[in-house]
């Protein structure tokens, strides 16, 4: 979660009732059914081979340095080295830091020091991937950086000599360059967390300037360098008011509105700061406007139906602090003590149960192991509201693993297991599908459903549903997963389904009630065609 300027994560009102509902998270999900099918194995530039997980440990050159130190130089815990280290730069002209800061010479913007060429001596044998900032937030929002990249002809761009398109160019094919000169594998996650309206992106020059980099890629033979598509998963919709902005994650075509295209992007990256153990602790003081891991699992399946590996680019305890034993939601730094286990539990646990789970399509996981209440830029002072006085950017802690042996030795255990990159010798783990949820249905009659007119449908009865989702066969073929549309003509959810006269559709919905934060499932049903 780390940028280069200040970023305020403001929590926007969540806009509730039947207007809700009908922009409820929609589109392909295609969790279960892609690993239910037997997906092979994702390939790709920079994917680990044999089916393995890359472990990347950040996000700064002293909080490597210190996990170095402490943890991966005591021969007695034999812990293996991470098979990827993660840093950050810039491309913003004008600003401070400078245009390449970290890659030309260390850095610190208040978040710990970045060094690309310290953390590459310690760290020999990582992958680097670099968290590549283009945002003109703290001067006005207006993409500015994004369009001199893209060659926009706009006044402010092509003012002065030479033009600022030729300035931003050059400094991108300097950077490309230097990083074939490191001779490793680079993921460079291009204008990371796009949709995260902090960054304050415009979607199409987004696309625009994320397909120009990775063109510039290819000419200079940049063959290690892997583009990362990131987003931030955040699961509150920002500015409702103004839709053509793109930061509605309930719109059906969010994720589509910001994808470049194939062609141009190697990995499909996200941000997961909460998972199923921690949401209720991490948002107890906050509302969703969709669930948040649901979100996260919906870049997964948009990297599976995308044949793309999924890269989780940034976690973390958010709210935890290890190494004083206390545990916080988001929204306001109000600790309660926690042992080293309870904090575990409450996060690592669910974190790295979630990546095995899903290890079919997550090829790479980080683990951002700071002291954030020792970096001026996160400090948030005990009481303090997030994005407040005394707490500007977020309530985040302290995620440092050797600072509770007990976390350590969990850490330590989970990442010595085969399935990682440097993990313990043995066979190459096999991907484990993802199960389809099986939480129970009230069994009351609180809903109807049925197939009409060429649509299988689901309407609820006395309560309003924040998203409802199918999953049929046809005739016993593959299960397919998707999200129904909200039609309030006649208050139903309904999804087109094309069966063929005398085949049987058997199918079964999932579905959240508004007042509540988990799912709720159906039996499954059966329709003949006639």
């Amino acid at each position: 979660m780390k940028l280069l300027s200040l970023r305020r994560r403001r929590h926007a009102r969540r806009v509730v009732g039947a207007a809700v509902a009908a922009t409820a998270l929609l589109g392909l999900t295609g969790l279960s059914s892609t690993a239910e099918a037997g997906a092979a194995s994702v390939t790709g530039r920079g994917v680990p081979a044999d089916g393995k997980v890359m472990l990347v440990m950040g996000q700064d050159s002293d909080t490597l340095s210190d996990y170095r130190t402490d943890v991966l130089d005591k021969a007695s815990l034999g812990a293996p080295a991470p098979g990827g280290v993660t840093l950050y730069t810039n491309l913003v002209l004008g600003g401070s830091p400078a245009p390449l800061a970290g890659m030309t010479s260390p850095a610190n913007w208040g978040a710990g020091t970045v060094d690309f060429a310290r953390t590459m001596r310690e760290y020999p044998d990582a992958a680097v991937a670099v968290g590549l900032y283009l945002s003109d937030a703290t001067s006005g929002c207006n993409n500015q950086p994004l369009r001199a990249i893209m060659g926009r002809d706009d006044a402010d761009v092509t003012a002065g000599n030479p033009s600022l398109i030729t300035q931003y160019r050059t400094k991108v094919d300097e950077m490309i360059n230097r990083f074939k000169g490191y001779d490793r594998d680079i993921l460079l996650r291009i204008g990371y967390e796009f949709d995260g309206p902090w960054n304050c992106y415009n979607s199409e020059y987004y696309k625009e300037t994320f397909r120009y980099i990775k063109g510039r890629i290819d000419a200079l033979g940049a063959t290690r360098v892997a583009t990362v598509w990131q987003s931030a998963a955040w699961p509150v919709n920002t500015n409702p008011d103004h839709p053509e902005w793109n930061y509605i994650v309930t719109d059906p075509n969010h994720l589509d509105d910001w994808y470049p295209g194939d062609r141009y992007v190697d990995w499909v990256g996200l941000s997961s700061f909460y998972n199923s153990r921690s949401v209720q602790t991490q948002w107890g003081c906050g509302s969703y406007d969709t669930d948040p891991v649901g979100l996260q699992n919906r870049l997964l399946d948009f990297a599976r139906s995308h044949g793309k590996p999924a890269m989780v680019s940034e976690a973390a305890p958010q709210g935890a602090r290890t190494g004083a034993r206390s545990q916080s939601c988001i929204f306001r730094n109000s600790p309660a003590p926690a042992s080293g286990q309870a904090i575990w539990d409450g996060w690592h646990a669910g974190y790295f149960d979630w990546v095995d789970r899903n290890k079919d399509v997550i090829r790479a996981a980080a683990y951002i192991n700071t002291n954030w209440d020792a970096q001026t830029q996160w400090q948030c002072a005990n009481g303090a509201q997030a994005g407040g006085p005394g707490c500007a950017n977020g309530n985040w802690g302290d995620s440092r693993v050797q600072a509770d042996p007990t976390v350590l030795a969990n850490f330590l255990t989970e990442v010595k297991k085969p399935m990682w990159t440097n993990g313990s010798s043995g066979p190459a783990p096999t991907p484990t599908p993802t199960p389809t949820p099986t939480p129970t249905d009230p069994g009351d009659g609180s809903y109807a459903q049925g197939v009409t007119g060429g649509s299988v449908w689901f309407a609820p009865k006395g309560f309003e549903a924040t998203f409802v989702t199918v999953q049929y066969r046809v005739d016993g073929g593959a299960p397919q997963n998707y999200f129904l549309s909200y039609d309030s003509a006649d208050n139903r959810w309904k999804l087109p389904v094309r069966v063929p006269a005398g085949a049987i559709l058997s199918y079964s919905f999932n579905y959240q009630p508004t007042t509540q934060t988990s799912q709720l499932a159906t039996p499954t049903y059966s329709w003949t065609a006639s």
